[in-house]
């Protein structure tokens, strides 16, 4: 009986510690859309058996690997499974048969690299190496706009993601967010400014996960798209 009580103390502890490690994100963060992605190097290398290897992304994954999530991680995980989408009508992206471009290097390109495995100057030449890049090409229509390219590199097949800020945050908003950031990142921000920004900052979050006005998003499908070559 003593052996047994003693078990159910260690288990205890270990749920205990896990519940202390776990990540305390907002509840809201679970209810966004999941990413489904075929990774052939996980059965390649046994990581997991061949047809089985589909991988679940959530935003929790992404905010793990950014550290956060704010209105451009959203924004680019939202615009990521779009172009997806529109890419595999019928069928799961397949990792390291993608290519990523964005008119700037910015969290777009971050988010968009974890997802679809590209990388830019390393990784496997042969995978997915030379696959992400900034195409000086990609111009915005409007002030507040951000440009993407995804491209198969099966078929070539391609789309335009444009992101739109200024749909969701007027820009003297948008100013005094970043203002904000700077004022924080120096340490000069006050608890209750603190508070009050990160809930408006997180509202913003909220509004492009699950109800971003119309034309905060548009996908354009490309024809005969050249990708910036390797450098």
């Amino acid at each position: 009986m003593r052996k047994f009580a003693l078990t159910l103390v260690v288990i205890s502890m270990i749920m205990s510690v896990r519940a202390q490690t776990k990540n305390e994100w907002p509840e809201f963060y679970w209810k966004a859309p999941t990413i489904k992605v075929i990774d052939p190097m996980a059965s390649l290398v046994g990581s997991m058996p061949e047809g089985r290897n589909v991988l679940s992304i959530h935003l929790t994954d992404v905010a793990l690997y950014t550290g956060h999530v704010c209105p451009g991680i959203a924004s680019a995980y939202i615009a990521t499974k779009m172009a997806l989408d529109a890419l595999y009508p019928n069928g799961t992206p397949i990792r390291g048969r993608i290519r990523v471009a964005a008119m700037a290097p910015n969290d777009f390109l971050d988010v968009a690299s974890y997802i679809t495995g590209a990388r830019s100057f390393y990784g496997r030449d042969e995978l997915n190496r030379g696959d992400l890049a900034v195409d000086l090409s990609l111009k915005p229509e409007k002030p507040g706009e951000m440009v993407m390219v995804f491209q198969r590199k099966d078929n070539g097949k391609a789309v335009e993601v444009i992101f739109n800020k200024f749909k969701i945050i007027r820009p003297e908003q948008a100013k005094k967010v970043k203002s904000y950031i700077q004022r924080y990142l120096k340490g000069k921000s006050s608890k209750e400014e603190i508070e009050t920004m990160s809930q408006k900052i997180q509202s913003l979050v909220k509004t492009i996960l699950f109800l971003p006005p119309e034309g905060t998003f548009k996908l354009i499908p490309l024809e005969n798209y050249e990708f910036p070559s390797k450098r």
